[in-house]
């Protein structure tokens, strides 16, 4: 459902007495940005942040439909804004990302390239298996390339490194978006967890995935914020990356073939951590020697961001009232229960002595606790 209204530049706005302020700030800014320009504003679904969308259709003399853009309304978040703009411009050398057409960072206003309607996850729907499997190639071709962008920079008169415009994926990070499980799953459920369980796991955890080769992490690279680009459709379009960062060359990857709205078999989903192995090599990146490594190091940070997730999906709704994402939980707590058991059967030793009793607990605690909460109001 959209809000949608016709505007006429420099016209009051008397025929939407129900509009709130921030719509006639943005209404107002539009105007300025498109002089002399009739448009359509439709407001876009919300996603899991507290910024807004909209799309704007410029109108010719005619009345006919002209230019396109997506406008984004980030009144609270001035900050995330500014680090949207930073990351595109980092980005836009080596992928599709949405070009910046006007911008008042002061005011919380946006406009940007549209890259259409279609998602990622739109184009699976009604995929043969060949062409799922392409989408996903190009998917972890665009991948590649953003990876191939330096996770460091390089002052070319001192050839000296110096700090990245983007933040480390470190250990505090790691640790600190585990703990949105303990503080929010488990409370959700019902049930206690060790404190030395807890701690000895992430620890585990974080020592593996901070010796894996580090690279610009997307930080949610997955079917909803990939689009098709209705300009090229060979292409596809790169959206919501400013929570970018210097990370794990595995978590972009967990994010695509292990997402929280799209499901695979187990055997298609390895099949595709082989292939973006073997992309890695060709594109000389710095990978493991081996396939199955990688795959260990990408069940590694798959434990560690389905931590993570869980613990969001119920913030959103415990805090936020966004309660559509509970239907989202069985899907990641699956890939967290696959992850677990593939690496208390495959992992490092060091990682074995700590998964081992966790997943003991998930099986004997949290498992029961958790089916009896979401099998009986949520599935």
């Amino acid at each position: 459902m959209t809000d949608k209204t016709l505007l006429t530049p420099d016209v009051p706005d008397a025929n939407t007495p129900n509009t709130d302020v921030r719509q006639q700030q943005l209404q107002h800014w539009l105007q300025q940005v498109f002089v002399n320009q009739d448009f359509t504003l439709d407001s876009l679904p919300g996603d899991a942040s507290a910024r807004r969308y909209h799309r704007i259709q410029l109108l010719d003399s005619n009345g006919a439909n002209a230019a396109r853009y997506i406008v984004m309304d980030s009144a609270d978040e001035q900050d995330a804004m500014q680090q949207f703009i930073n990351v595109a411009k980092l980005m836009m050398p080596a992928i599709n990302v949405p070009e910046l057409v006007a911008q008042d960072v002061a005011k919380g206003f946006l406009v940007l390239q549209d890259f259409g309607m279609i998602e990622f996850a739109h184009l699976l729907v009604s995929a043969t298996p060949a062409q799922i499997n392409d989408y996903y190639q190009l998917a972890m071709q665009t991948l590649v390339a953003l990876q191939k962008l330096p996770a460091a920079i390089e002052t070319e008169a001192q050839s000296e490194t110096v700090q990245h415009p983007l933040p480390n994926y470190d250990a505090a990070m790691l640790r600190r978006e585990m703990d949105l499980f303990s503080d929010w799953f488990v409370p959700f459920i019902g049930v206690s967890l060790d404190e030395t369980l807890w701690d000895n796991l992430k620890a585990a955890l974080v020592a593996e995935i901070l010796t894996q080769p580090q690279v610009i992490v997307h930080r949610d690279y997955h079917s909803r914020n990939l689009m098709q680009d209705e300009a090229d459709m060979s292409r596809l379009g790169v959206i919501d990356f400013q929570d970018a960062v210097i990370g794990a060359y595995s978590y972009d990857l967990v994010s695509l073939v292990r997402d929280a709205y799209v499901e695979w078999s187990e055997t298609q989903v390895s099949r595709w951590i082989h292939d973006f192995w073997q992309l890695q090599q060709q594109a000389e990146l710095a990978t493991v020697s081996s396939a199955e490594q990688f795959e260990n190091d990408v069940n590694v940070m798959g434990v560690q961001r389905h931590l993570k997730v869980l613990g969001i999906f119920i913030r959103l709704s415990e805090r936020d009232g966004k309660d559509r994402y509970l239907a989202d939980v069985p899907k990641v707590m699956r890939d967290l229960m696959f992850e677990l058991e593939w690496l208390g059967a495959h992992g490092s030793e060091d990682i074995k002595c700590e998964v081992l009793p966790f997943n003991s607990w998930i099986q004997d605690n949290a498992l029961p606790a958790y089916q009896r909460k979401f099998v009986q109001q949520y599935i």
